[in-house]
C-alpha cells in the first residue's frame, strides 16, 4: 500500500461533501474553502505529508524553500492552512500576508515562479487524499482563493528584471533608515534583550496593558521581541515568529494603548543606559510597525480561529 492509499483510507470516514453540503452556484469561493478547511485541518498531518511528497517529487530544490524535519514541515503546513482560514478577512490582513511573502524570499529564497508549483502540489495532494470528494467546484474555489493570497505575497518578491538589476521591492521600500552601526553602538543583541526584559516586566505588571498578556510567558515574549528588533536594526535574523500584523490581528490595540506602550518602551530604553537620541532611533523603528497593529474600531479585529473573541483591555476606573 503506497502513502497516497494509506492517506485516502485514513480519511474515508470523513466525507468532505457531507461536511460542506450542497453548494448553490452563486456561493462565494472563499466560503467553500473555509468549510473545506474544517475537514482538512482534522487530518492536516496526512495532507501535509502528501503535499510535500508531491512538491519535492516535482522539484527537489524546493527543500531549500521548505527546510526542516517532518514536525517542522507539518507545523508550516498547518500555519499555511491558518492563513487560508482567514481568507474572508484577507483585505484586513494583507500587510501580514505581504510580510510572509517577504520573509519567505529573504530567508528561504522563495521566488514568484515557485507559486505555480506550490499550487499544483497542493491541489494534487487534495485530489490524491480526497479523490472524488474534492469536487471540480471545490478545486476551482481553491485555485481562485490561492490566486488571491499569492498575488499579495508576490508584491514583496522581486521579478526577474529586479533580480538582474540587483533591486527588489523590499529594497525600494526599506522603511526607516537605521545607522549601520546602531546595533553595535547600543551594546548589541544582549542590550536589546535587557531592554525587553525590563519592558515586558513593566507591561505584564501594568493593570491595563497586562490584560493583553493573560496566559503568556514574559520571558518568551521578551526573547521573541528581541530577535525581531535585532533583525530590524540590521543584525542577524533569527526571528521565526509571525509578523506583527498577524500576531496582533485579534487584539483591539487602540492609539491610546499604543502611545502608552511606547512610553513604557522609552522608559525601559533609557533605564538601560541608552541616550535620548538612541531611544529616538529605536522608537522610530518600533513605531514603523504601528499601522499594522493599531485599530480604530473593534470590528477591525480578525480572529485566528472560529469561536475566538477579540482581546480588549479595559482601562481600570482608578487607573493612574
Amino acid at each position: 500500500m503506497n502513502q497516497s492509499e494509506m492517506g485516502s483510507r485514513a480519511m474515508e470516514s470523513t466525507d468532505m461533501k457531507d461536511v460542506i453540503g450542497p453548494m448553490a452556484s452563486g456561493n462565494d469561493d472563499r466560503q467553500r474553502v473555509l468549510e473545506s478547511i474544517e475537514v482538512i485541518s482534522a487530518h492536516s498531518d496526512e495532507v501535509s505529508r502528501e503535499f510535500y511528497r508531491e512538491l519535492f517529487q516535482r522539484d527537489i530544490g524546493m527543500k531549500k524553500v521548505f527546510p526542516g524535519n517532518v514536525v517542522t514541515l507539518n507545523r508550516k503546513f498547518f500555519n499555511m492552512l491558518s492563513t487560508f482560514g482567514q481568507i474572508e478577512h484577507l483585505e484586513k490582513i494583507s500587510a501580514s500576508v505581504e510580510k510572509m511573502g517577504e520573509r519567505h524570499f529573504q530567508k528561504y529564497g522563495a521566488m514568484i515562479e515557485h507559486f505555480d508549483l506550490f499550487e499544483e502540489s497542493l491541489i494534487l495532494a487534495f485530489k490524491s487524499l480526497y479523490q472524488d470528494k474534492f469536487t471540480v467546484e471545490l478545486e476551482h474555489a481553491w485555485r481562485r482563493v490561492f490566486a488571491d493570497v499569492s498575488a499579495i505575497m508576490k508584491r514583496m518578491l522581486p521579478d526577474e528584471a529586479q533580480l538582474r538589476d540587483g533591486t527588489s521591492e523590499q529594497d525600494q521600500n526599506a522603511g526607516v533608515e537605521v545607522p549601520p552601526d546602531f546595533l553595535t553602538r547600543i551594546g548589541g543583541a544582549e542590550k536589546v534583550h535587557q531592554v525587553h526584559i525590563r519592558f515586558y516586566r513593566e507591561m505584564f505588571a501594568d493593570p491595563w496593558l497586562g490584560q493583553f498578556f493573560y496566559g503568556k510567558h514574559e520571558s518568551v515574549l521578551a526573547q521573541k521581541q528581541s530577535e525581531f528588533m535585532v533583525a530590524a536594526f540590521g543584525g542577524p535574523n533569527e526571528y521565526t515568529g509571525d509578523t506583527p500584523a498577524f500576531v496582533h490581528m485579534h487584539m483591539y490595540v487602540t492609539a491610546d494603548v499604543a502611545d502608552f506602550r511606547e512610553s513604557l518602551l522609552r522608559q525601559a530604553i533609557l533605564a538601560e543606559g541608552l541616550s535620548e537620541a538612541e531611544a529616538d532611533i529605536w522608537l522610530s523603528v518600533d513605531s514603523s510597525f504601528r499601522p499594522s497593529i493599531v485599530k480604530e474600531d473593534i470590528s477591525e479585529c480578525v480572529m485566528k480561529c472560529r469561536g475566538q473573541m477579540p482581546v480588549k483591555a479595559r482601562k481600570p476606573d482608578d487607573y493612574v
